[in-house]
């Protein structure tokens, strides 16, 4: 059996590729710069909130406390920026089998907060966004790091088979891709 703080440096290795190539596609390094506009950040918003609902929900099947909050915070952002996000959302398929599963799935998710604190202090300069009074996904709030750290708390108590430990790294990096895969869609604004 693996140590469990060892399992989160394997879930970082395994998975350092892909992080960097979504990272590298995503919309939100135009936030790094200052160069989004609002319609390409509404676009940002959806495609996180497509990918975000599909995998939370995925998620919570097999973590009986997982919040699984951030999708509704970006329907908030959404909402408020005329876009309807439901609609957008259908057939988008993302599922885990297991607990090992939802829990390689939840270190990409849960761990995408650390990236949106970066994010969050950056956005107030973005020229293009200043007409927006309140962000509720891109929020700054270090409230948001209490579910990383619960996550990782959960992640240290889960005693991981051999089996289970491929599982769960297999899984964060699907859920990579799936990320990937939603960030490279056509999305037409509605």
């Amino acid at each position: 059996m693996r140590r469990k703080m060892e399992m989160i440096q394997r879930l970082k290795e395994e998975t350092r590729d892909l992080h960097e190539q979504v990272e590298e596609q995503n919309l939100a390094r135009l936030i790094m710069d200052y160069s989004i506009d609002l319609n390409t950040y509404k676009q940002l918003l959806l495609q996180n909130y497509i990918a975000y609902q599909a995998t939370e929900n995925a998620i919570q099947n097999y973590l009986a406390d997982y919040s699984g909050k951030k999708h509704i915070q970006l329907k908030q952002d959404l909402v408020h920026l005329g876009v309807s996000p439901e609609r957008h959302s259908k057939n988008i398929i993302f599922e885990c089998h297991s607990k090992a599963e939802a829990l390689g799935a939840a270190y990409v998710v849960e761990g995408s907060t650390l990236g949106g604190m970066l994010l969050a202090k950056n956005i107030d300069k973005c020229k293009h966004l200043v007409s927006i009074d309140r962000h509720h996904f891109f929020n700054g709030n270090k409230d948001n790091l209490k579910d990383w750290k619960h996550f990782k708390k959960e992640l240290e108590q889960y005693t991981f088979s051999n089996a289970e430990e491929n599982e769960a790294v297999e899984k964060a990096r699907d859920t990579f891709r799936f990320f990937q895969e939603v960030f490279n869609r056509e999305i037409i604004l509605t």
